[in-house]
């Protein structure tokens, strides 16, 4: 029998609640690395994985990960740690680089389904 909850498919769940989240991401860089630094290096490295997975809070995950070291992000990431340890010592420069790519793109084109692009 299926259970009653409801799973999202490859979706990490996030190491805090909610509501610590909402005000991590909310506020300015430097006052969520203030308030990461007094957290475990294995839970700071966690709530990094879970926002560098996500877009709008992959700023933040970059300022996390400057509060960590390259063998606990390494833990969490695999090898990918590596990468993350370097770039958030110099997260600016990161940023800059990612939005450049960004520009360069251009927009991301939007795809649905093959269901959803039938007429009704």
């Amino acid at each position: 029998m299926l259970a009653s909850k409801s799973v999202v498919p490859n979706e990490d769940s996030c190491p805090i609640n909610e509501t610590d989240l909402i005000s991590l991401s909310s506020g300015k860089p430097s006052d969520a690395v203030a308030v990461v630094s007094g957290l475990p290096e294995m839970q700071k490295a966690r709530i990094c994985k879970f926002c560098y997975g996500k877009t709008h809070l992959h700023e933040l995950a970059l300022h996390i990960a400057s509060t960590c070291d390259q063998k606990t992000l390494v833990t969490v990431f695999g090898e990918a740690g590596r990468v993350i340890y370097k770039q958030s010592r110099d997260t600016r420069s990161t940023l800059n680089s990612l939005k450049a790519d960004e520009m360069a793109n251009g927009p991301k084109p939007v795809v649905l389904p093959k269901d959803l692009n039938r007429a009704q």
